[in-house]
């Protein structure tokens, strides 16, 4: 009975192992996908070959239309604002009055005021004849002038030149100090701008006088030139401001966005590559900092860390990281990983 009992046991310790076994081949063949035909897994992708030499690259920055000189207006003494002439968008000439102050005396009364100004009319008068028979100088007759003006009880805010009231920041019967910006013009005679910012790799690219395209609306182009290239980046943004002086540009608005299309100087082959790629064929892009994917002899999808410089019409120029002669992958860029076997689509 006892042998028998250990041959079942026997039997169905066996027969259990087995079965595990079984078990675990059906589900090995289950998970592990059947091996693949040579070139099965490569991926169908477009690319591009880059030239033997750089193109011309064409930068495109974003920025502001402005005047020229766009001025405030103050008052130079505290005081009331009796009359504000002018508003946003009115024309101006010259020599224009734009706005009154009534002058506040501070702890001086009316009849002490009176007599200041009668006091400085006498002295500038004295002063002028003095002047005249060549026994003051004009530094003295200046000083009789401002003292005159100093003590006067109304102030003008006067147009410096023909132009456009940008901006009215008071109204009447507000108590300003002076100094206080009151309006801002913008002077017609100056001419337009547009102040774009640019990255250091860029701002290194761009030529003071070289031409530009400034695109206003998607829809409105005018001709420019770059007038100049800042020396020192922002502060706050570590952008280099670039001052596009604009050929004809009356109909336009301070304040409108532009976006400047300017190309590349001539320094840019000696100092990086400057090919231009599709937009698609850059991914991890960060800053002037971005990975393409180049093909190489075996027919495998290689990482390549570029440095770039701005988007183009044409794409986005790579400043470093390529050579000629390279296949930089594009549709299809951000389905590969490194090694990956790419096979190229007819094009």
């Amino acid at each position: 009975m006892s042998r028998r009992l250990s041959a079942v046991r026997t039997w169905a310790f066996a027969s259990l192992v087995s079965f595990v076994g079984l078990s675990a081949c059906q589900k090995a063949d289950e998970v592990a996908p059947p091996p693949a035909e040579a070139g099965g897994q490569a991926i169908l992708v477009e690319a591009v070959t880059l030239a033997s030499g750089p193109g011309e690259a064409r930068l495109r920055l974003s920025g502001l239309v402005e005047y020229k000189r766009e001025t405030a207006l103050s008052f130079g003494a505290p005081g009331e604002i009796e009359s504000i002439r002018v508003d946003q968008g009115d024309r101006v000439s010259a020599g224009q009055t734009l706005a009154t102050l009534r002058r506040t005396q501070g702890g001086a009364d009316a009849e002490e005021s009176a007599i200041a100004r009668r006091t400085a009319e006498l002295q500038l008068s004295r002063t002028q004849t003095l002047f005249d028979k060549g026994f003051a100088s004009q530094a003295a007759l200046d000083n009789a002038r401002l003292a005159l003006e100093r003590v006067r009880e109304t102030a003008a805010i006067i147009a410096p030149a023909s132009g456009v009231v940008l901006r009215r920041s008071a109204e009447r019967g507000q108590i300003v100090n002076a100094g206080q910006a009151v309006l801002w013009l913008g002077e017609s005679a100056a001419g337009r701008i547009v102040r774009a910012s640019a990255t250091g790799e860029q701002a290194a690219l761009i030529m003071r006088g070289a031409a530009a395209e400034v695109r206003i609306r998607s829809a409105v182009s005018v001709p420019g030139r770059v007038e100049r290239i800042a020396a020192k980046s922002d502060d706050m943004t570590g952008a280099f401001e670039v001052e596009v002086k604009l050929e004809n540009g009356a109909d336009l608005r301070s304040g409108e966005v532009a976006e400047v299309i300017v190309a590349a100087g001539p320094g840019a082959s000696s100092r990086s590559q400057g090919f231009v790629v599709p937009a698609l064929a850059l991914i991890d892009g960060r800053a002037d900092q971005g990975v393409v994917y180049v093909i190489d002899d075996t027919g495998a999808a290689r990482r390549r860390a570029v440095e770039t410089g701005g988007v183009t019409d044409e794409g986005v120029l790579i400043l470093k990281g390529l050579l000629a002669g390279d296949r930089v992958v594009t549709r299809g860029a951000a389905l590969l990983r490194e090694g990956d076997p790419v096979r190229l689509a007819a094009q």
